[in-house]
């Protein structure tokens, strides 16, 4: 046997005729590149597919090493030698990874490296297949991001949270610059930012999303998906000047703003903001749509949320107003008729007094004791007729009557009780405030509160005295049931001084509750304001915070009519004299 004809020859020559014949076949397959690296990774053979999938000409890439097809990061890391020592060790590698084409842009492919070994187990070199496999991989992470955010949101109900997933992982689908999320203003077209991506280089990117004009606002009109190539250039919107030099000098003015919508309301858009030139293909406006769907949904379930829980706080603060005010009716009660048996024994108590003092000598040496029983009778008549005020029971002499005029009357005694260090300014409507009730119950009311604010201001402050006349009733009324909805004239009664915490001012209006020292009051100034108002048809408010004040509105129903010859110039706002 000759040295050709040697066993050694013979596997040899099969081998290269096996691989002539997978580059016979591969040749003519341009679905996938299919070529021959040598055992160094140098590329042997490139057939018809690499040219279509890579885009170089054999004469371009053979003699090349298989590096020049991987982008240039995972060249630094070795990652070419590290796979084909993989192929060499297990025989065959299945991988998945980025590859280039000739104009730099990238591809995600599957890649199939076979070692090929003489019989000896000599590596000759490696066989590799490149299937692009991008559309499989952009489906498979878009359906993953979209998973994870449909996750985020059944578990939050934070619009600014969902609105940053969706922006970070539509920015990473696409691989674009920015990616924002807004919400559109109630009542206006300005769009708020919610969540942004990316690093926002141009002061224009900010205005035109903010203000609601350009891409974004032409996408909120038509409620559909609008693409730009060029924000600059497109003759479908009209730039401000400011927006124009902005956007003069700004490299990302390619835009896709798509809508979000919850059935036919627009509450929002989604923005998304790259290089200009760019064209978003239907794939891409697509996903952007599938992600703006949920951005809609994650908006709308917090704007929901947000209203359950006010709709809530708000029945939580209704319970408490007519339980305080069913409490306050019960005290009333128990009060008035405490007051009014009270007052019966007075009034037998007085008549003996009176009876035996007219008996009586002026020298007597009883006569003194009776005095001062009769003395006392008249101070607790005084103080049923306080409780009788706070149930509602005492008589009432309703007229027609201007606040306004009322309060100038009672100005200057008001004056007097507050004292210098206290400033007293009124600040009364324009026109007359028409209501029905006891004139000389309002000054009470007047009087009781101007004593509690001097004695809130040890120092000295300023109290304020302001009228208006207002149509929508109060709402969140401490103590009451709420208003219907009629004309009404608020007196507004605000001081300087101490304030109140939450305790306190639960238990305001409460007869017989007092912050002051034992012997300074009675507890029922406020009391009987409270009743009076409530008799008068009105209702009252008191807010407070330690440190910051005190403020009483009170709301009467108003008479759209004066008793006749009653018409007067308005007031104008000013101090009191």
């Amino acid at each position: 046997m000759t040295h050709a004809e040697s066993p050694s020859w013979v596997e040899s020559r099969e081998v290269a005729a096996a691989a002539a014949r997978l580059w016979l076949l591969a040749g003519e397959t341009p679905e996938y590149a299919s070529f021959m690296l040598s055992p160094a990774g140098q590329i042997v053979t490139w057939n018809i597919g690499g040219t279509r999938l890579h885009g170089y000409l054999a004469e371009e890439v053979v003699g090349q090493h298989v590096s020049r097809l991987y982008p240039r990061e995972d060249t630094k890391r070795g990652k070419p030698d590290e796979e084909l020592g993989r192929a060499a060790e297990e025989g065959r590698l299945d991988a998945e990874g980025w590859r280039l084409r000739w104009d730099g842009s990238r591809f995600w492919a599957r890649v199939v490296t076979v070692a090929l070994r003489d019989p000896a187990g000599t590596l000759q070199g490696f066989w590799q297949e490149t299937h692009d496999i991008t559309e499989r991989k952009q489906a498979q992470d878009s359906a993953r991001a979209l998973a994870d955010v449909g996750r985020l949101l059944a578990t939050s109900l934070n619009a600014a949270e969902v609105g940053q997933r969706v922006a970070d992982e539509l920015r990473a689908l696409l691989a674009s610059e920015n990616v924002a999320v807004y919400g559109l203003e109630p009542g206006s077209s300005d769009l708020v930012t919610l969540a942004v991506s990316g690093e926002v280089k141009s002061d224009l990117s900010r205005l035109v999303l903010t203000q609601g004009i350009g891409a974004p606002r032409l996408a909120v009109l038509e409620r559909r998906a609008v693409v730009m190539r060029d924000l600059l250039t497109d003759s479908r919107i009209t730039l401000t000047v400011e927006a124009r030099l902005s956007i003069i000098h700004a490299p990302h003015r390619a835009m896709l703003a798509v809508p979000l919508r919850i059935q036919d309301r627009v509450i929002g858009v989604l923005g998304i903001l790259d290089w200009a030139g760019r064209v978003f293909d239907d794939r891409e406006v697509r996903l952007a749509q599938a992600f703006a769907d949920q951005a809609a949904l994650g908006l709308e379930s917090s704007r929901l949320y947000r209203e359950s829980v006010r709709a809530y706080e708000e029945l939580l603060r209704t319970q408490e107003q007519l339980a305080q005010a069913q409490r306050m009716e019960a005290v009333g009660r128990l009060a008035g008729g405490v007051a009014h048996d009270f007052n019966n024994l007075l009034t037998v108590i007085t008549a003996c007094c009176k009876v035996g003092l007219n008996r009586l000598s002026a020298g007597h040496p009883v006569r003194r004791d009776l005095e001062l029983i009769d003395q006392a009778a008249a101070g607790a008549a005084q103080l049923t007729g306080q409780l009788l005020a706070f149930s509602r029971k005492q008589a009432l002499e309703a007229a027609v009557f201007d606040v306004n005029l009322t309060i100038e009357g009672v100005g200057p005694m008001l004056r007097r009780l507050l004292g210098e260090p206290v400033d007293l300014v009124m600040r009364l409507g324009a026109g007359p405030a028409w209501v029905k009730a006891d004139p000389g119950k309002i000054e009470q009311v007047l009087v009781n509160l101007a004593l509690n604010a001097r004695d809130a201001m040890p120092e000295g402050g300023r109290l304020v005295i302001e009228t208006a006349n207002a149509e929508p009733g109060p709402t969140g009324a401490r103590g009451g049931g709420g208003l219907p909805v009629d004309p009404y004239v608020t007196l507004t009664v605000r001081d300087t001084g101490t304030g109140m915490d939450t305790h306190v001012l639960a238990r305001v209006f409460e007869p017989f509750f007092t912050t002051k020292a034992p012997g300074s009051g009675t507890g029922l100034g406020l009391s009987v304001v409270y009743g009076i108002v409530k008799q008068s048809g009105g209702e009252i408010v008191a807010e407070s915070e330690p440190g910051t004040g005190t403020t009483f509105k009170i709301w009467l129903p108003r008479v759209l009519e004066g008793p006749a010859g009653s018409l007067r110039p308005g007031i104008v706002s000013g101090r009191s004299p």
